[in-house]
């Protein structure tokens, strides 16, 4: 696989959008966009305009481009301006002081997207984050019980929804997740995996990349076709090591972002394989190595 910026079709050099596009060897388009960052308002939403957008019914499952996501303020300053050039607003979820400050800022461990506009939040940052989702019409659901900094008492937002499958382990699942998630219909599916969401990049609702083998396992007798990769060779300061459901997220039905590049993965060409076959285009949101911001959650599409 060739290095951003080399064997480039086209090459857009003005700070506005430095972006290059590439084909790789097996013709799928991969997107590179250059680390110019500008600092961005904790609760930035940018100049995107979402006017006429609709709720992403389905969680992590945009149908069409996607408008809004959620991620973390901490990474909403570092990947905003990049987000959009894309022509995508982001809505930043607050550090939650509760949890491990090492993934205070990461979105999956504070919010759950339930599809629609109904989302679940962390109750330390529920006061906050009412504001910024306002002008969305996003319904904002209190988590029922705090949480704290300890595995498995930080992971009771961090559930993973693929189609109508909630998967989580369910005795860590926080009560207004589970009362939620049957309103809307959803099928449960226990596991011993606490950071689900964390493990799991949802490709489509019947395919997933996991390196956890228990989710793996599960996800074959659903019938969804997973892959497994190798764990590691993904930052995350503080931890050896971040996992890949963390470091991306669906910008459209066919349409991938990665925080940063697969290369150095030793399982590299499987993913990116996987990911072709399901017709999916890859879009690099910086050249750095993969590194893990707890998820990109789409919340609006268009």
């Amino acid at each position: 696989m060739t290095q951003p910026g080399q064997d480039c079709i086209f090459r857009h050099t003005d700070i506005r959008s430095r972006r290059c596009m590439r084909y790789n060897s097996s013709s799928t388009l991969h997107f590179y966009l250059s680390s110019y960052f500008t600092h961005i308002s904790p609760y930035y939403k940018g100049k995107v305009k979402t006017v006429g957008s609709s709720f992403v019914l389905q969680p992590n499952l945009p149908d069409k481009n996607v408008k809004t996501v959620l991620i973390g303020e901490k990474y909403a300053k570092k990947l905003g301006k990049i987000l959009e050039e894309l022509g995508i607003a982001v809505i930043a979820i607050p550090e939650n002081p509760c949890i491990a400050p090492q993934i205070a800022c990461h979105a999956d461990m504070s919010v759950c997207h339930l599809g629609g506009n109904r989302l679940v939040a962390a109750q330390a940052v529920y006061d906050k984050l009412k504001a910024a989702v306002l002008p969305h019409d996003l319904e904002l659901i209190q988590a029922s019980k705090p949480q704290k900094a300890l595995y498995p008492d930080d992971t009771g937002l961090n559930v993973c929804i693929i189609g109508n499958k909630l998967l989580h382990n369910l005795k860590s699942t926080d009560p207004a997740v589970i009362s939620a998630a049957r309103l809307s219909g959803l099928e449960f599916h226990d596991l011993r995996q606490g950071y689900t969401k964390c493990s799991v990049c949802v490709l489509s609702s019947d395919k997933i990349i996991t390196s956890d083998g228990g989710i793996h396992r599960i996800a074959l007798s659903l019938g969804i076709e997973s892959l497994l990769i190798k764990s590691g060779h993904i930052r995350l300061e503080g931890y050896d090591t971040g996992f890949i459901g963390g470091c991306c997220g669906k910008l459209s039905k066919d349409k991938i972002a990665f925080t940063g590049r697969l290369h150095g993965h030793p399982d590299e060409n499987k993913i990116i394989a996987f990911i072709e076959k399901a017709n999916i285009e890859i879009i690099y949101l910086s050249g750095e190595r993969l590194f893990d911001i707890g998820s990109i959650i789409p919340i609006k599409e268009a």
